[in-house]
């Protein structure tokens, strides 16, 4: 599963569990992904190329597609 699937299923599970805030944190996303270097890599050039955004929140980064 790439990234941007990753980030799409964690929304959709929170979107129907009804979970706020929806978006996609980082180590929930580094989670399923397996490793948090490469994660963060990949993360960091979607990023680049404009395919994602990239937000803080208190403890953690946010990623939306």
């Amino acid at each position: 599963m790439n990234i941007t699937e990753i980030i799409n299923q964690i929304e959709a599970d929170k979107k129907a569990r009804n979970i706020f805030p929806t978006y996609a944190l980082f180590m929930e996303i580094a989670k399923v992904h397996g490793n948090i270097k490469e994660a963060r890599s990949e993360l960091n050039k979607l990023y680049l190329d404009g395919k994602i955004k990239i937000g803080e929140t208190a403890n953690d980064r946010y990623e939306l597609i």
